[in-house]
């Protein structure tokens, strides 16, 4: 069965004030929620988007009605809310509002299971259909809501417990610098809070939140700013979307570390620490030609999935393996946690540099990335590319073409109406020229 209102990989996204997010529809969605969770006690969290609170409200008094108690842990990063919902035996289940890295005229629902993890298609369809059961009831305006930055200090403090758990960190990070951009996002307050209470000197970039600023210029989708600090600054820089999943690492000479380049890091580290499982990592399609080389030159097998973090932990799961990126910055490694904790991974790379007594820059891979670029395609349908004229055989023609030195990769994005087309080649005019006329072959065919 097809979903009506959850997305293909990242819960319900969309502009607020447009369905699904209105407010009777999010007042019958906790109501849904409720039901398919049998009660029981769920834990919200927000990000700093002002539309947050209303949303909160709807679902809450949704959730209330159908039975089910509510703990509201206020603004916090989706990775925190999910760590304290899977360390509570407490919990049935948590609910995050955000729209990730989108702008704040979007917002969305993300809904996590008992153990803290993404719900599979089969349990969001499940609470769809309890969705539809009901009428809903007399639609109104989204209420004005002032906005506040709110964040509980007794969740800042068991989150850092659980870090330093995992991590024993104790004072080992005391004394050392990092710019932050937390994209005047969950973690400008959160994130910050923890990194101060490592002892860890924070100089932060992205602009006080106001409700209205999340992911506008800052964020990890945005990090020339934080290039320009750290460049003058020469100290590490972290970048953070708008819930602090994703994670973007800037090192002393400016240069951007990706998931993928994250992820040979921590490869090479776990590794000779002897902690790196059936000596595999799990990537998506979108990662670069040459970073599946050289992970495979090192002698690592690498295993590719469809993009989309939950996909990556479910392969993790199934090879019982325990690192997997994407190369956005979804890194995700399991004896922690099987979702992205951009600060989580921020607090372990600079363990690994004060480990080693190195900084970063010294530490990046020696491989060039293959030129690529990426094209996405506003469409008016997300029709299945076999059946788009000329599309295939356009293809067929660059692969033909790139003759084994180059690649195409296409895949409708999963929370916006856009065709996203990746083309990889070590000769930049023919990834140039191959990815126009497919893009060009969309817009005449299914653009919006």
């Amino acid at each position: 069965m097809e979903k009506l209102i959850f997305g293909a990989t990242d819960g319900i996204r969309g502009e607020v004030g447009k369905k699904p997010l209105r407010p009777n529809m999010m007042h019958n969605l906790g109501r849904a929620i409720a039901k398919h969770f049998k009660g029981g006690l769920a834990l919200l969290g927000r990000d700093t988007r002002e539309s947050g609170e209303w949303l909160r409200e709807c679902v809450e008094a949704g959730l209330g009605e159908c039975g089910a108690e509510v703990e509201d842990l206020e603004i916090l990063p989706t990775p925190a809310l999910q760590k304290i919902i899977s360390a509570r035996d407490d919990v049935s289940c948590g609910v995050m509002l955000t729209a990730s890295h989108n702008p704040a005229t979007d917002n969305g629902v993300k809904v996590f299971a008992a153990d803290g993890d993404k719900l599979p298609d089969e349990e969001e369809l499940e609470i769809e259909a309890e969705f539809f059961k009901d009428e809903l009831g007399e639609d109104g305006d989204a209420p004005e809501v002032k906005f506040e930055l709110v964040t509980r200090e007794d969740v800042i403090d068991a989150y850092s417990k659980m870090v330093e758990d995992e991590l024993s960190l104790g004072d080992s990070l005391s004394g050392m610098k990092i710019v932050l951009d937390a994209a005047s996002g969950a973690g400008h307050e959160f994130s910050r809070a923890v990194f101060d209470g490592f002892g860890i000197e924070v100089d932060q970039i992205d602009p006080e939140p106001d409700g209205r600023n999340i992911n506008d210029g800052f964020g990890a989708t945005s990090p020339e700013k934080l290039v320009e600090e750290v460049k003058a600054k020469g100290i590490v820089g972290v970048a953070l979307d708008g819930d602090a999943d994703r994670i973007v690492i800037v090192d002393e000479k400016g240069r951007i570390w990706d998931g993928d380049r994250i992820n040979i890091l921590l490869t090479t580290y776990l590794r000779e620490q002897e902690k790196l499982p059936k000596n595999t990592v799990v990537v998506t399609e979108y990662s670069n030609y040459a970073t599946v080389k050289h992970l495979e030159a090192m002698g690592i097998n690498v295993d590719k999935v469809v993009v989309g973090d939950r996909f990556v932990a479910q392969k993790l799961r199934e090879l019982g393996a325990d690192l997997g990126s994407e190369l956005a910055g979804h890194i995700i490694y399991r004896p922690w946690l099987d979702a992205s904790d951009g600060t989580f991974m921020a607090l372990f790379i600079l363990k690994i540099m004060h480990e080693k007594n190195m900084q970063l820059a010294d530490m990046w891979a020696d491989y060039e990335n293959m030129p690529s670029k990426q094209w996405a395609i506003k469409v008016s349908e997300k029709r299945p590319l076999a059946e788009v004229s000329g599309f295939n055989e356009a293809v067929k023609e660059a692969e033909s073409e790139f003759a084994g030195a180059g690649r195409v990769f296409c895949r409708y994005s999963g929370t916006e109406n856009k065709l996203r087309i990746l083309v990889e080649g070590e000769d930049v005019n023919l990834v140039e020229k191959h990815g126009e006329i497919l893009a060009k072959i969309i817009e005449k065919e299914i653009g919006a």
